[in-house]
């Protein structure tokens, strides 16, 4: 009986704590600008009292799972105002801005179940979703692609998340439209586009131009 008791006092000496600790931890994460040392000092004593190692994680909320891509509203706005892009470019930029692949900016057919790398999207594919002719949406696509807002890939390349570009292999600036972290761009991405866009001019224009933001 007296070990029983013994063991009881024990374990809820420890339940004490751990409430303790608990209450800790949740007024430290009130605390705005608290330290990092802060934060550890309560993890170690956390892992003293359990054996267990914790971690402080940001629950997901359901907007986190929400897609979405990031217009460059300078960049845009710049371009509309020197008339470097028309009005049905603008559009067909706005219609694609939904087939982003995440971080590399590919265009892409929607995604399958099952598959964990959609296939790059055609222009006959453009075509058959936006319910125009292939001539007419591969006219707009080389415009953007003189216009170096749309990019296409070596034969070969392969990007930082595993895709083996083709060379028609059809990628959008991302300093027009990004896809992904603004620091987190693909490095493959940005070596497409790292001279696009610098020193450009409209039509016969001899002022050379440049973007507002660039993100690389």
């Amino acid at each position: 009986m007296k070990k029983n008791n013994i063991l009881n006092f024990e374990q809820a000496e420890k339940n004490a704590r751990l409430r303790d600790i608990d209450l800790e931890r949740k007024q430290i994460e009130q605390l705005k600008g608290f330290s990092q040392d802060q934060v550890n000092q309560v993890l170690n004593m956390m892992k003293q009292v359990t054996g267990d190692d914790y971690f402080f994680g940001k629950k997901k909320k359901p907007s986190d799972k929400v897609r979405f891509t990031q217009m460059i509203n300078e960049n845009i706005e710049y371009l509309i105002k020197i008339r470097y892009i028309t009005d049905s470019e603008q559009a067909f930029l706005f219609k694609v801005s939904a087939y982003l692949e995440f971080k590399t900016n590919v265009l892409i057919e929607k995604s399958l179940e099952g598959m964990d790398i959609q296939n790059s999207a055609t222009p006959s594919y453009f075509a058959e979703q936006f319910g125009k002719t292939r001539e007419n949406i591969s006219r707009t696509m080389n415009s953007l692609l003189k216009k170096g807002i749309l990019g296409v890939a070596e034969a070969g390349m392969t990007t930082e998340e595993g895709r083996t570009c083709s060379s028609r292999t059809w990628f959008v600036n991302p300093n027009i439209i990004c896809c992904s972290p603004k620091d987190g761009v693909d490095k493959a991405t940005q070596h497409i586009f790292k001279r696009s866009l610098r020193n450009f001019r409209v039509k016969d224009d001899k002022k050379k131009h440049n973007l507002p933001v660039y993100l690389f």
